[in-house]
């Protein structure tokens, strides 16, 4: 009920505000940029406005980054329409569904300055990609919808392309401390820094960070029911550390460039399954858990320029992904489950067999030809090597090819309309054919307002996780088909007064073949029964995405977002032993109907901001496997001041603070989330407070 009156109180005061602000003179000097009016480079493989973009784009700008207080990639993507998260605070840690669709984070392709950063063998966004400090970030941009038809047999229903800042000359370091759950025993610390600049004709950008914690304090979360079922953690819970580097670079010499991203993300289990079954401690001498992934990628690119008009863009990239040796797990002997698991060291089995590495080397050609300003011609040519395990600890190796060619033709009839087609083919030695279209239309009838119309085809290969891994609670499945899946999409965007944007898309997704990971009627060795990856029937999928960014003030500026989501399954085969549905019917699990962000940041003088938001997550309905049929919404408030030349020129001190109310909340459980290995809720973070120190020379 506090958090519910806060929220009232922010609404009244910006609702004030906004009717202040009527009446100030609209053509005083704003000091802020025109959302629509954004150069972004995702959804063409070219520059193009973002009001002119054929698709739905959202943009988070490095300003974004510094007042709100984003330190990695998936906090910015909480404040972005069309998300959904399950925390697990390890493993994942977050599961993240884009657009309503449910998985295990592979229908969304991360790229860093286009190169891409999910795993090779799940194709997933994991560890130190979602958590990819934003430190040197110019802006991220959120395609939202498929775009096989420029990117390939994965770029299912969604792309993040996380730009870095290679143009503002300058460095920086910046040292971070704070604690998790309102207490100082849980305590992290982080170190960033970065230089960019010119030596001779070369001009580089350099980025470190390193971050330590100990993580969320989960101790004692607990609700089992008669039967052993819910969720469970120790008394002596420490099992969401954090121990990861990112070391990042980029060389440009004149049409030459260079650019590398190298993590590792060390981390416990968190929360991803109960401590009944699972160890969740290093308490005690028991071994505990841990999940430890390395990415490392490697590109070389070139730009021939025949003429002004047109260029070949010419790419090597090679990229190695691992989940490293380090990697175990404990879990309970067959029988020996229990809430005092973690007491019984006897009564464990240890895995550590867990080692993966993958391999991946890709060659790009790109061909551009801009006829005038009213046309231009991209052709493409793509060719994927990628060698991977055939599962945990595996010496047997799989390799597996992709061959892509595709054509998009940009064409303005007249000054208001730009029409854009495109088409992809894939051959996929693993999946065999694809064909990939798309087309779009983006009406501007006068300066502040325009109209999207799109159509749109995804397509997605099964990965070699999916295809080949097992382990102790999954089967392998080698029949299985690709995903895919056709988008239809109607947009608009007005600017109002100047000062006022609005947006909206509403969309429909229909999505074949749909694969999913589902319990099947193997028993397994120890109690319960075998997961596998399956392809379970057909989908639907409609929502609504509603953004505004208003300047009531000059030093007061309001972002807004809604999403509507809803979906079902149909066709489900009569082969497969539980539903994906709720227990209710045929709609999708884990995704809340409705999401609300808003936010709000003041500059109470030049060089100081204040920055609150408000993240509302509705209630939502669980997988039918689940007891627990329904996790209550909620909302959170987080809060963020920076100050900016604190006393001399450069440096800056930074405080944000997490969950300001400390409110224990929770997502629905991951995957079966039956109660038993994997919980049937995750708690959320509690209150965190972070300080930053940091001088830019």
């Amino acid at each position: 009920m506090r958090c519910i009156r806060w929220f009232a109180i922010v609404f009244a005061v910006l609702g004030a505000q906004f009717l202040q602000a009527q009446e100030t003179n609209a053509t005083e000097e704003l000091g802020y940029y025109y959302l629509e009016n954004q150069v972004v480079v995702t959804v063409t493989r070219s520059e193009v406005k973002l009001k002119e973009a054929p698709a739905a784009v959202y943009v988070i700008t490095d300003k974004d980054i510094r007042e709100r207080g984003y330190r990695t990639l998936s906090e910015a993507l909480h404040d972005v329409p069309g998300f959904d998260f399950q925390h697990t605070y390890g493993t994942f840690p977050e599961v993240v569904h884009q657009r309503g669709l449910v998985g295990n984070n592979q229908r969304s392709l991360l790229y860093i300055d286009g190169v891409p950063d999910n795993n090779i063998s799940e194709n997933a966004m994991l560890a130190g990609s979602l958590r990819f400090p934003l430190h040197n970030v110019k802006r991220i941009e959120i395609l939202a919808g498929p775009a096989s038809a420029l990117y390939g047999a994965n770029a299912f229903n969604g792309i993040i392309n996380v730009i870095m800042n290679d143009q503002d000359q300058g460095s920086e370091v910046a040292l971070t401390g704070g604690s998790y759950n309102n207490s100082f025993t849980n305590l992290g610390g982080a170190l960033s820094l970065y230089t960019r600049g010119r030596a001779a004709d070369v001009k580089y950008s350099l980025s470190g960070y390193y971050y330590n914690t100990k993580g969320p304090d989960f101790r004692n979360v607990q609700n089992l029911d008669a039967q052993g079922k819910g969720y469970y953690w120790s008394p002596v819970y420490d099992n969401s550390k954090e121990d990861t580097y990112n070391i990042s670079a980029k060389f440009t010499k004149g049409n030459l460039r260079f650019q590398t991203v190298n993590w590792q993300y060390l981390q416990g289990l968190g929360t991803f399954a109960n401590a009944t079954q699972s160890i969740d401690t290093t308490a005690g001498g028991v071994g505990g858990s841990a999940w430890d992934f390395r990415s490392n990628s490697f590109a070389l690119g070139y730009i021939n320029e025949f003429t002004k008009q047109l260029s070949l863009d010419s790419e090597v990239i090679v990229r190695h992904t691992d989940v490293l040796s380090s990697s175990h797990d404990q879990t309970a002997q067959t029988g020996k489950e229990g809430p005092t698991l973690y007491q019984r060291p006897g009564d464990l089995v240890y895995y550590t067999s867990y080692s993966r590495p993958d391999y991946a080397y890709e060659v790009r050609e790109k061909l551009t030809y801009n006829h005038s300003d009213r046309a231009n011609t991209t052709l493409g040519f793509e060719v994927n090597h990628s060698v991977v395990p055939t599962g945990y600890g595996a010496t047997t190796r799989y390799d597996y090819q992709n061959y892509g060619t595709y054509i998009q033709q940009v064409y303005k009839p007249i000054g208001m309309l730009a029409l854009t087609g495109g088409y992809r083919f894939d051959h996929n030695t693993i999946s065999g054919n694809s064909h990939t279209p798309r087309l779009g239309a983006v009406l501007s009838p006068v300066e502040d307002l325009t109209f999207k119309l799109l159509a749109s085809t995804g397509f997605r290969a099964p990965t070699a996780w999916e295809l080949f891994n097992a382990t102790s609670n999954r089967l392998a499945n080698t029949g299985l088909r690709p995903e895919r899946l056709m988008a239809f999409e109607l947009g608009a965007g007005y600017r109002l007064k100047k000062k006022y944007y609005f947006g909206i898309q509403s969309y429909y997704n229909r999505i074949t073949s749909l694969l999913l990971e589902v319990q099947t009627s193997t028993a397994k060795p120890t109690t319960g029964f075998y997961n596998q990856n399956q392809n379970v029937g057909n989908a639907e999928i409609i929502g609504v995405e509603f953004q505004s960014d208003l300047q009531l003030m000059r030093d007061l500026n309001v972002f807004a977002n809604y999403t509507y989501t809803t979906g079902r399954y149909f066709d489900l085969p009569a082969t497969i032993a539980t539903t994906p549905a709720t227990a209710a019917g045929d709609r999708m699990p884990n995704i809340a109907p409705h999401h609300f962000n808003v936010g709000t940041t003041y500059y109470l003088m030049k060089d100081l901001s204040l920055h609150m938001r408000v993240n509302y997550v509705h209630e939502r309905e669980t997988i039918a496997m689940n007891p627990v049929r329904s996790v209550p919404g909620y909302i959170l408030l987080h809060a963020n001041i920076r100050w900016e030349n604190v006393g001399v020129q450069g440096f800056y001190l930074q405080l944000m603070v997490r969950n300001l109310f400390n409110q224990l909340v929770f997502d629905p459980g991951i995957r079966t989330a039956d109660g038993g290995y994997y919980p049937t809720q995750h708690p959320l973070e509690g209150r965190s407070i972070w300080l930053t120190a940091g001088y830019k020379f």
